[in-house]
């Protein structure tokens, strides 16, 4: 919701600069208005134009790996979560309480899930709580005692997996928070008002040019609502997906 009004606002700004520049252009000096004075402004509109649609871009490339990296924590915890559970599940029944534990671990996070895979609210926060968890059902796989080559294989390898979920947890916290300074966002929103003034100032004022300089300005508002959705991987319009963890959630427990 955030983003929808900041880039709403960004798109009425650029809009107001327009008249503004057409305000400015009706009181400015005959001079000044001459076509090779024209010429000139609009080149360094051109060139400030450039600039901010090079560093928009770069702000959606790196906001595009941000919502990547999340998914990638997503399907991490839950293939580390199924092959701890295959682990638990080749050492024998007596791992039962310690799978049904993980269960519960995993529903955490189901539980923030729709039927459909669709993140409701924010799933990965501060990591203590689930880190306690992981850390208890570490306790209790050392507590097991093999009894056959087997037996210490799988408990190794469920080690081993716990360890691998808890650093997959740990990253699950870290890359929801954003990447992208809000200063950039304030520096890129200022050329685009400053780009849409020169516009208004040295364009013709028909409605034909009015429709393209409006399109523009919903493309520009456009990439910044991009940047701050893909920049919030678990809340906004888009979310990444929790089809991971609802399939890891059907396979545990299995024999």
């Amino acid at each position: 919701m955030f983003a929808i009004v900041v880039s709403l606002g960004v798109f009425l700004l650029a809009c107001a600069s327009l008249y503004i520049g057409e305000w400015i252009a009706r009181r400015m000096p005959e001079q000044h208005r001459v076509y090779e004075a024209q010429k000139a402004a609009q080149f360094g509109i051109s060139m400030m134009a450039t600039l901010a649609a090079l560093v928009l871009g770069f702000m959606v490339t790196s906001a595009r790996a941000t919502f990547d990296r999340a998914n990638d924590d997503i399907v991490g915890v839950a293939t580390s979560t199924l092959l701890l559970d295959r682990a638990l599940s080749g050492y024998g029944p007596e791992t039962e309480p310690i799978r049904a534990d993980l269960r519960a671990f995993l529903a955490r996070a189901t539980n923030r899930v729709s039927p459909d895979g669709e993140m409701q609210r924010i799933v990965f926060r501060l990591p203590q709580t689930s880190l306690s968890i992981i850390t208890l059902l570490q306790r209790k796989i050392l507590e097991l005692r093999p009894t056959t080559e087997a037996q210490w294989w799988f408990q190794h390898r469920a080690l081993e997996c716990t360890a691998e979920l808890a650093h997959e947890r740990i990253l699950t916290s870290e890359h929801e928070k954003s990447s992208e300074p809000l200063p950039l966002l304030i520096v890129v929103t200022a050329w685009i008002i400053l780009i849409f003034v020169g516009m208004g100032t040295f364009a013709m004022h028909n409605p034909s040019v009015r429709v393209v300089l409006f399109c523009a300005a919903l493309a520009f508002s456009g990439s910044i609502f991009l940047v701050m959705e893909l920049e919030a991987p678990y809340t906004g319009l888009l979310r990444v997906s929790g089809v991971p963890l609802l399939q890891a959630a059907e396979e545990l427990g299995k024999p």
